[in-house]
């Protein structure tokens, strides 16, 4: 029986892959995708239950599909880090609050003028065709998807500030009105971006096959690669002159070393986040579940380059508040009769201050840190920003910090850097160096030093790459 060669395969549908997609069925090519979506046919007895524990609220209900991203791929999470993780869609996807950093030009430097230029094209088609809520600037014309919104901390305050500057991100919801919305008026569920919402919206009629199978091996072959699948149970090969890796940073460093046969330990960049709760004056008033936040600061000379953004108290947020500081475990009910006055915020470091690392042990994959104490860091930056907040006169002089560990953050890339040399490296059209018939679309070929929020930078990126090959 003659083998079927197929053109392209993606592997993963998480927004990089389904961004890709679209862009490359604009040339109505046909593709085919593979993404394991289901329970697997057979539980593989991978040990990876501690993650479970620390799960947020908003994803209890999903750790079979959580433990199925990480055996099935076989990635085994040491105790010593802090993964949070849910599939939606086959996506590892995060369910905090969707919000994208609009200055992609930082990390993307080093990158040839004609890359950047398309890079940067990308990005705004993005933002126009899935008319996402904030402003960004072409060319020195702005264009804006306006909406309102609860101007809790104040521009005006940033003024004088001689440390901090503040930047507004681009909201991943898609807005439907020409009129000045409300952002609480949005539906939080059909609105955001999200792998479902954009399948369902641009491509469910679309030529796309889907299969139902996870990734065992890449093998080289003379017609291009053969790409080994399965189920829990059967078996299946795909034959294709063209390979497109999406599936998350973990999953695609994963693949691309063992199809290099590496060995030796390789660093999984990330941004280390610390949780602060800070204690308002005045409410801050939410209809959403859980609110993005409206905006960001930033340090100005400060050398961590940090992010830190501010939202509302709610649910969701008690929740974690309890889990993780369980010794407030008995005034829950106090905390959630004030929740208007609590501000919660993220704290993101730069990633070399990052501590996770992936190396081949046996037959699997182990995802570890090690012993790196970064307190001190937190401790400045956290100082630096509750002083601001004290000196707007909204804020009584009291917060909560916690650092959940190593990993909790979502944010992993930087495995295989694009323009860079070496055997873990892309070239700028995103074509692995050992075998150019491999593309990959996803956040592991960025190192995202001041992009804290770099989901429209992998979009953008992946939506280049679709229409360049």
């Amino acid at each position: 029986m003659k083998k079927k060669l197929l053109d392209a395969v993606v592997i993963g549908t998480g927004l990089s892959s389904l961004t890709f997609i679209d862009a490359y069925l604009e040339k109505k090519k046909k593709i085919e995708v593979i993404s394991f979506t289901q329970k697997p046919r057979k539980e593989n007895n991978i040990k990876n239950k501690h993650i479970f524990k620390i799960l947020p609220p908003q994803m209890i209900g999903s750790e079979k599909q959580v433990g199925n991203y990480f055996n099935n791929n076989k990635i085994k999470v040491n105790e010593n880090c802090k993964f949070f993780g849910s599939m939606e869609f086959g996506g590892l996807s995060n369910y905090w609050g969707l919000q994208i950093d609009k200055n992609i030009s930082s990390d993307i430097k080093h990158l040839k003028n004609k890359t950047k230029k398309n890079i940067h094209k990308a990005f705004l088609e993005i933002f126009n065709k899935l008319n996402l809520i904030g402003t960004v600037i072409d060319n020195k014309v702005v264009l804006n998807n306006s909406y309102k919104k609860n101007d809790y901390i104040s521009k005006e305050f940033f003024k004088k500030n001689e440390n901090l500057i503040v930047d507004e991100p681009i909201l991943a919801f898609q807005k439907k009105s020409e009129k000045k919305i409300k952002l609480e008026s949005i539906n939080e569920q059909k609105d955001k971006l999200t792998p479902l919402n954009y399948y369902n919206k641009y491509l469910k009629k679309k030529n796309i096959k889907f299969h139902n199978y996870f990734v065992e091996k890449i093998k080289k072959n003379k017609q291009g690669l053969s790409i080994v699948c399965s189920d829990g149970r059967n078996k299946k090969i795909f034959f294709s002159k063209k390979l497109i890796l999406g599936c998350g940073t973990l999953a695609t460093t994963k693949l691309i070393m063992d199809y290099l046969n590496i060995s030796k330990e390789v660093k999984i960049n990330h941004h280390p986040r610390l949780f602060s709760l800070f204690f308002s004056k005045k409410k801050w008033k939410s209809k959403m579940q859980f609110e993005p936040s409206h905006l960001h600061l930033k340090s100005k000379k400060n050398p961590y380059l940090f992010t830190a953004d501010f939202r509302p108290g709610n649910k969701i947020i008690i929740e974690a508040i309890v889990k993780f500081k369980f010794f407030l475990q008995p005034v829950k009910f106090i905390l959630s009769f004030f929740k208007e006055y609590l501000i919660f915020s993220n704290i993101f470091l730069e990633s070399k201050y990052g501590n996770l690392y992936i190396k081949k042990k046996n037959n699997f994959f182990e995802v570890y840190s090690k012993n790196k104490n970064i307190s001190h860091i937190f401790k400045r930056v956290s100082k630096m920003i509750y002083k601001f907040l004290i000196s707007t006169k909204k804020f009584i002089p009291f917060f909560i910090n916690y650092f959940p560990g190593y990993g909790a953050d979502f944010h992993y890339f930087g495995t295989v850097l694009m323009g860079k040399k070496g055997l873990l490296s892309v070239n700028e059209k995103c074509q692995l160096h050992q075998n150019k018939n491999i593309y990959l679309i996803d956040g592991s070929v960025f190192n995202f030093k001041k992009n804290k929020y770099p989901l429209g930078l992998i979009m953008a990126n992946s939506r280049r790459v679709g229409k360049e090959i």
